[in-house]
């Protein structure tokens, strides 16, 4: 009898902590696309241009592939983004699982609708790229481009000959569109940068040295902007920030709570 009850205990406090956390990461979501998200009600985010999708419709012990290759909203915060820190297991690397409904409706829903919105500007090196002015991405990109340039500069060699922002291309082996598609990601000095496909490390905690070549203060500047940083990925990609506000804010929350 003890341990039958001992094991409601367990499942109950274990949903309790499911539904906490949802609620912060829909309070995130939401207060990170005010002008896209119009509410989250019954467990569905309900869009401004009237369209309603499940909050979850995967179970947080589905196989990370599967929520990569059909992702949903939820899936995205099932692991706070570590800062200060790295993910030590490949399924915990949460925020490469993007539901790109949203990024659609936010950043443009094609390729022509996404340049539309996007805006050129002059990167640290002085060579120009383009980047998405909807939702603050810009802004934000200029604020880190105006802090970066005040590093000192045995720092600057990351920085120039950067790999790129904006092209419309799927995710290296798989069927989803990069982030790089909606004009939201930034790639930095590609020959000062390591990728988890290029090493074929079996073992995060093998490239642990090699992510932190890059300078913690560049990575702090994104941060501070609602940039995440690859290099924080087991699938390591240390070249690579990318435009995720609602990540920053839900890992900033959860570190709050613990």
């Amino acid at each position: 009898m003890f341990y039958k009850a001992f094991g409601y205990f367990l499942i109950l406090s274990l949903f309790s902590g499911l539904f906490a956390s949802d609620e912060i990461a829909q309070k995130c979501l939401l207060q990170s696309y005010p002008h896209t998200i119009k509410a989250l009600e019954n467990h569905q985010v309900i869009f401004y241009n009237q369209k309603i999708y499940p909050w979850r419709i995967h179970s947080e012990m589905t196989d990370y592939q599967i929520l990569l290759n059909a992702p949903d909203f939820a899936s995205s915060f099932n692991y706070p983004y570590p800062l200060d820190s790295f993910n030590k297991y490949f399924y915990e690397d949460s925020s490469r699982i993007r539901d790109t409904r949203l990024f659609k409706a936010v950043y443009g829903d094609s390729k022509q609708a996404v340049e539309k919105n996007l805006k050129e500007f002059v990167w640290v090196d002085g060579n120009i790229f383009s980047f998405n002015i909807q939702n603050g991405a810009y802004e934000a990109l200029l604020r880190v481009i105006n802090k970066l340039q005040n590093l000192p500069q045995d720092m600057q060699v990351y920085l120039q000959n950067i790999g790129g922002t904006y092209k419309w291309r799927n995710i290296a082996g798989s069927s989803q569109l990069s982030p790089h598609s909606f004009g939201i990601a930034l790639d930095i000095n590609v020959a000062h940068s390591s990728y988890w496909l290029w090493d074929k490390q079996s073992k995060r905690e093998q490239t642990n040295k090699q992510a932190n070549s890059i300078p913690q203060a560049i990575i702090e500047i994104f941060e501070s902007e609602g940039f995440i940083w690859g290099g924080r990925w087991w699938h390591y990609d240390t070249m690579h920030f990318e435009y995720r506000p609602e990540i920053l804010c839900y890992a900033l929350e959860e570190h709050k709570n613990k």
